[in-house]
């Protein structure tokens, strides 16, 4: 197809894809995308993906401890194009934490990842790998070392309009691509109210 050049906007509703199309073996492969709800913009290995958080059917009446679920957030991309080597690890670069309703008790937490999709709420994350939190040892990229301080839980009862920001610099396991917001304290109170938004920028190696 030849090149093409619109006046207006180009619109689509199943997103939009730039591909690969190998010469030997006509093997087709996505080079970068934005899928359809513009969650998650996908460029070679480097990844923007945005989660809906919602404490909406969290327990109320049952205790919460330390590493148990929230909510399941989503589902991390792991797509490569083909002409990469095949991916084995997530490499995360940022996070954004915005708060858009308080949780109304005190909350604080972690996000986790799990090889394991579909764990409840107030159940304890399987084998999680904790990616941002107070159980992070971050990586500084400046000094190519192990950072010296220790990085805060987010505050999931924090006044709306506010938002946590780590830069984690750290890896886990491909397989471990489902993501949890989970609690770090002790909850055993009505925080059903709590609303959120992570943003996270990784890539896949």
């Amino acid at each position: 197809m030849a090149n093409t050049t619109f006046s207006g906007p180009v619109r689509s509703e199943g997103g939009f894809s730039v591909i690969d199309k190998a010469s030997s073996t006509g093997v087709i492969t996505t080079v970068s995308s934005v899928n359809s709800t513009g969650q998650l913009w996908s460029l070679g290995g480097r990844k923007i993906q945005t989660f809906a958080g919602t404490l909406a059917a969290t327990d109320t009446g049952s205790a919460y401890g330390d590493n148990d679920v929230l909510v399941e957030l989503g589902t991390l991309n792991t797509d490569l194009p083909g002409n990469l080597v095949t991916g084995t690890k997530f490499f995360f670069h940022r996070a954004l934490i915005g708060i858009t309703t308080a949780a109304g008790q005190t909350l604080v937490g972690s996000l986790q990842l799990s090889a394991t999709s579909g764990t409840a709420t107030n159940a304890a994350v399987s084998s999680g790998t904790e990616i941002v939190g107070a159980g992070v040892t971050s990586f500084n990229e400046q000094l190519s070392a192990t950072q010296s301080v220790t990085e805060i839980d987010v505050n999931l009862n924090n006044t709306a309009g506010n938002y946590h920001i780590f830069v984690p610099n750290v890896t886990a396991a491909i397989a471990s691509k489902y993501l949890y917001a989970a609690a770090t304290t002790t909850l055993n109170a009505d925080a059903s109210a709590g609303r959120f938004t992570v943003e996270l920028e990784y890539s896949v190696y």
